[in-house]
């Protein structure tokens, strides 16, 4: 019997690297993409470490009630946070996501992040980088996501 491990969420958080040579840890560039499976997110080319710092400012922001503009040094414009229902709203250029649930955003961003983060272990010795040890902060300390478990015959 197989078993698929499966987010119980829609909203999903995709990067893209390319791994045909080794990441640099100091300046990971790959796409991000923010998803709620109606309305999209997509930086292409960028710093991935900065994103990710950027989204974990902005979710802890939203959870304390507060909107937030992050500063992407390497970005012409900020990302814009603001609390929204049980939810919230991100902004980004033109480009804006409604999430229905804090914990869903929260959810999305631990597992890309994780996922990030392997990548990066997986072809790099020692990382120096200080934003990585926010996102490895956030992976280790977040609360655990929840993951349903779904077996298919």
């Amino acid at each position: 019997m197989l078993e698929v491990i499966k987010p119980n969420i829609i909203m999903q958080i995709a990067i893209n690297i390319d791994e045909s040579e080794k990441i640099d840890p100091i300046d990971p560039i790959g796409d991000i993409t923010i998803t709620n499976d109606t309305t999209t997110i997509t930086e292409k080319s960028t710093y991935l470490d900065s994103w990710f710092d950027a989204l974990i400012t902005g979710v802890k922001a939203v959870k304390q009630g507060k909107n937030i503009a992050v500063e992407i040094v390497e970005e012409p414009e900020p990302i814009l946070f603001e609390p929204w229902e049980e939810g919230m709203r991100i902004y980004y250029r033109k480009q804006s996501i409604s999430i229905s649930h804090v914990s869903e955003f929260t959810t999305a961003l631990k597992l890309a992040a994780n996922n990030f983060l392997n990548k990066l272990d997986s072809q790099s010795e020692f990382h120096s980088n200080d934003l990585l040890k926010v996102i490895r902060d956030f992976v280790d300390n977040e609360s655990q996501p929840q993951i349903t478990v779904q077996s298919s015959a």
